[in-house]
């Protein structure tokens, strides 16, 4: 049996508008590490999840909190993002994969950080 091997993509959405989007593991991977390495310390807590599912296809809505500090200046500046992911998903070899994510971030506040 061949398998399905999903194109990964991944849209992140600020105030309604596209601001960066990403397709295939090793173009995420690339993405998703030069963000990392801005970032000192970051904290993620995940909300409600829905999903429905269609036989080896589902898609849900998840939301998350995330916290990020990163060094500006030589001082510490956290931006704290509120965000709900719009997900579409496949069934293979008896694991749900992600195949498409939209991440909107619906509230983005940055601050300095005093303590």
């Amino acid at each position: 049996m061949e398998l399905f091997t999903p194109n990964i993509t991944y849209k992140a959405f600020m105030g309604g508008i596209v601001v960066s989007e990403v397709s295939g593991k090793t173009n995420m991977e690339k993405e998703f590490i030069g963000h990392a390495s801005l970032v000192k310390t970051y904290f993620t807590l995940n909300g409600q999840h829905e999903v429905q599912i269609d036989n080896d296809f589902a898609s849900g809505v998840s939301f998350a909190q995330i916290k990020m500090i990163r060094e500006i200046d030589g001082k510490n500046v956290l931006t704290d993002y509120s965000v709900r992911y719009d997900d579409k998903y496949i069934l293979q070899n008896d694991k749900w994969l992600i195949n498409y994510r939209e991440g909107h971030f619906v509230i983005i506040e940055e601050r300095l950080l005093t303590s």
